[in-house]
């Protein structure tokens, strides 16, 4: 069988069967650019209320409704943010996405390089999820400052002066969850303390030492699991 490639509709608009609409401009140019569609190929396509369609290609970027193929799935209660810029951000966004993560932002360190590029993770963002098929559109939020990151739900993953066990920390988490990794040169202790001070854990993955990006994949899976996102 042939591979049926998944397209989205921009906004926040569902879908109508029998509606011809055109997707989002990204995807435009990637069906007649790059995968070079015919008018009457098949696709899938994602509406903004997260709901995926049979559908098939027309031209210039336009698709028509044919039927539904998946309800919406709720989206998964925790999001990332990484102090982390340069092209192993770029593979920690793609990857996170293609496991289920939908809302990723950059996060202000003391070690953070001054380069994080939100639009260009959001092109990253939009492709992974086309191809690994997710039903929706990922949004990449703003970066913030760690100080107005350690809100309630919030988690340091550090395998410096830790707390706790990531599982641990989850336990008592509220929701959304969102996972704070830091820098390659880890958080500076003053940070550590404004965490704690804010009531924010601190977690480690174990022994292991990791690269930021592997980190936050691998806290992205437990986490992901352990609220039975993937499942």
């Amino acid at each position: 069988m042939a591979h049926v490639f998944q397209f989205f509709l921009p906004g926040s608009e569902g879908g109508v069967a029998g509606a011809v609409r055109r997707v989002t401009e990204q995807d435009a140019r990637r069906m007649q650019r790059v995968l070079r569609l015919r008018d009457g190929d098949a696709v899938e396509v994602a509406d903004g209320e997260g709901r995926t369609w049979n559908a098939i290609a027309r031209d210039a970027g336009e698709v028509e409704l044919v039927a539904v193929l998946r309800e919406p799935r709720p989206s998964p209660a925790v999001a990332v943010r990484l102090a982390l810029s340069g092209p192993r951000s770029d593979t920690a966004v793609e990857k996170l996405v293609e496991l289920g993560i939908d809302r990723i932002g950059p996060l202000e360190t003391e070690g953070t390089r001054r380069d994080l590029r939100t639009d260009r993770w959001q092109r990253i963002a939009e492709a992974a999820a086309c191809q690994a098929k997710r039903p929706r559109i990922p949004v990449v939020e703003p970066a913030v400052r760690l100080v107005h990151a350690l809100v309630p739900g919030a988690i340091i993953l550090s395998h410096e002066e830790p707390d706790s066990s990531l599982d641990d920390a989850l336990a008592t988490a509220a929701r959304p969850v969102t996972l704070l990794v830091g820098p390659e040169a880890g958080f500076l202790p003053a940070e550590l303390a404004l965490a704690r001070a804010a009531g924010v854990p601190i977690a480690t993955l174990g022994d292991m030492l990791l690269r930021t990006e592997t980190a936050a994949i691998a806290a992205a899976v437990l986490v992901l699991d352990r609220l039975g996102a993937l499942r």
